[in-house]
């Protein structure tokens, strides 16, 4: 069954809804007019035009904006006044979503298999690594080691699901390859990790799998020391899109658009939920996670037992949902709609603190640091906007 026919069935749909915990009441609903805009509530800053699309929204960090459109090169802002301190842009190009900054460097995928660590101030290389598999998702950091998942399905590759993609753990300063975890997957989306755990996740071939929806994936615990594979657990619902581990569970959500939460020490499902619609993706903090669904409403559940703590429904025309994942900061929730408008709601109750209206043609969210919010358009142009409200 699609997605939208879900949508469309969903008042039947919920009569055989398979969830471990379906919550007694329903969430409170939160709803607005949707033609009240608060003008002062964001300024914008500065915005600069690339020419180019983008398919993630702007890293930021260390005082920084970074970006990459399609085809690049690799732009630096300074983030308060959208200066542009440097650009870099290798011959061979650089993957745009293969991108993350942390402290004073920031790390990037080159086409044809390697990857690199730059300088935040000036853009120099400080080394680059080839590991020979093309990386094409953000990685993750922790302490002197980042994490790197590689690919061989994408954009631009050909793609070639036989093939296992590879985790390679990296050291910060110098590029060399602390270990590396080869799979029987063909994608390995970004990595994440808790306690000396790395958590990863993987789709591979199974010729078997015939239905139209869903398709297998494995989920791994790795020993964030040695590399050693310490659980595994599979899954039909299709390509993997978050992995997050908190608590005493490993969360992720997959293509199917359930939200499962496993068991950290086994990789056993503690409660698996639909959330009926297609999502992107979700985000935490430290009791609760936050998403949004292509029926325009924003959820807020409890990560014990996926209880609904609070609904949003975005006002205005259909399907103008939240794009990709909200930011969490502070006691607010941050995000941006379809159709360029930008929220500011309390995590807590859902209550709309402001709307402000862009005007932009939104793809890919926003991004959040130091009072300043940061998205760009399906034109190619990076906006900055202080938060006045």
């Amino acid at each position: 069954m699609t997605r939208l026919t879900k949508l469309l069935t969903s008042g039947l749909f919920a009569l055989s809804l398979l969830v471990l915990n379906i919550p007694a009441e329903a969430a409170s609903r939160n709803s607005d007019n949707a033609g009240d805009v608060e003008k002062d509530s964001l300024k914008l800053a500065w915005t600069y035009e690339t020419g180019k699309p983008f398919n993630i929204s702007p890293t930021v960090g260390s005082g920084k904006t970074f970006v990459i459109p399609v085809g690049g090169p690799l732009y630096a802002f300074n983030a308060k006044t959208g200066h542009l301190d440097w650009s870099y842009d290798p011959k061979e190009g650089l993957w745009d979503r293969g991108l993350t900054v942390d402290g004073e460097q920031i790390f990037v995928c080159y086409k044809g298999g390697k990857f690199g660590a730059l300088n935040v101030a000036d853009g120099a290389v400080q080394w680059i690594a080839d590991i020979k598999i093309n990386c094409q998702r953000p990685h993750h950091i922790n302490g002197d080691t980042i994490y790197v998942s590689t690919t061989f399905v994408g954009p631009g590759l050909k793609a070639d699901p036989l093939t296992g993609a590879t985790l390679f753990a990296i050291d910060r300063l110098s590029g060399h390859i602390k270990w590396e975890v080869k799979t029987e997957d063909y994608l390995l989306q970004t990595a994440n990790s808790q306690d000396g755990v790395v958590y990863l996740a993987g789709s591979y071939f199974d010729p078997g799998f015939t239905d139209d929806d869903g398709g297998p994936a494995r989920y791994y615990a790795i020993d964030a020391a040695t590399g050693e594979i310490k659980w595994t657990h599979e899954s039909l619902d299709g390509t993997p899109k978050v992995v997050v581990p908190t608590g005493d569970y490993l969360l992720y959500s997959a293509y199917q658009d359930y939200i499962h939460a496993l068991d950290k020490k086994t990789g056993e499902v503690i409660w698996r939920r639909d959330t009926n619609n297609w999502i992107p993706g979700f985000v935490i903090d430290d009791k609760d996670l936050y998403f949004g669904s292509a029926t325009t409403i924003v959820h807020s559940w409890s990560i014990k037992d996926s209880s609904d703590n609070w609904e949003y429904n975005i006002p205005g025309r259909k399907f103008d949902y939240l794009l990709v994942r909200p930011v969490v900061v502070k006691d607010r929730l941050y995000f941006m709609s379809q159709r360029g408008f930008v929220y500011g709601l309390n995590k807590t109750t859902g209550k709309r603190i402001f709307r402000y209206g862009t005007s932009m043609n939104a793809r890919v969210g926003l991004n959040y640091a130091d009072g300043f919010l940061y998205m760009n358009d399906s034109k190619g142009r990076v906006y900055a906007y202080e938060i006045m409200k």
